[in-house]
């Protein structure tokens, strides 16, 4: 639990003196700072701390309006919507990791869940990895409490993403939260209803992962 804090604090600390400062602190979105044990916080007193990140990274984003321009880790958009979203899903998806080191999470926001996968796709496998999943074969997903599919199909050069219904060779449904922890390696796809050559799910988590 303390070392998902400090990670979430650490990311928030990073990206607010970026959109301040309007530059990268170092290459590649990554603050030496961060990384440098002198600049760890003190594990007996993370509350006062992580508020205090967190407080100055909501004034540093939400000072802007979505469509403000400012310095982002994004090679397609260089916008303070893009900080808004990426944020909000990192505090969402650690929050329900400190509560999965308890024993009680509790879902995600079915909408926030389909935005979650959105952004899986359209940023992370596009920009970081993508062609991670090169190959053969087509996975539909599909929630169940949300308005929310995707077709993912698989080439020689990586994956094309289409919010769309469709027929892939393995189907997963599900609610979306189990979804987003899916695509985000946090559970199995034992968790959904699945159809059809489960393989390719289990290739998903193993290729795709951030």
């Amino acid at each position: 639990m303390g070392d998902a804090v400090i990670h979430v604090g650490l990311v928030f600390d990073f990206v607010g003196q970026s959109i301040l400062q309007g530059s990268p602190i170092g290459e590649q979105g990554v603050a030496p700072w961060a990384n440098d044990p002198a600049n760890q916080p003190e594990t007996s007193d993370l509350d006062k701390w992580f508020e205090t990140v967190a407080e100055d990274l909501a004034e540093a984003i939400w000072s802007h309006q979505a469509n403000d321009k400012v310095w982002t880790s994004s090679k397609q958009t260089n916008t303070a919507q893009f900080w808004m979203r990426r944020m909000t899903q990192e505090a969402e998806m650690h929050r329900w990791d400190i509560e999965a080191a308890y024993g009680d999470s509790q879902p995600i926001n079915p909408e926030l869940a389909v935005d979650g996968i959105d952004e899986f796709y359209d940023f992370f496998v596009a920009e970081r990895l993508p062609e991670a999943f090169a190959g053969d074969g087509s996975v539909h997903l599909h929630a169940t409490d949300a308005e929310g599919e995707w077709m993912i199909t698989r080439n020689d050069a990586g994956v094309v993403v289409e919010k769309k219904h469709g027929k892939g060779d393995v189907a997963a449904r599900g609610p979306a939260s189990d979804l987003l922890l899916f695509v985000w390696n946090r559970q199995s796809h034992s968790a959904l209803e699945t159809f059809g050559n489960t393989e390719l799910l289990e290739d998903h988590q193993r290729f795709l992962q951030i």
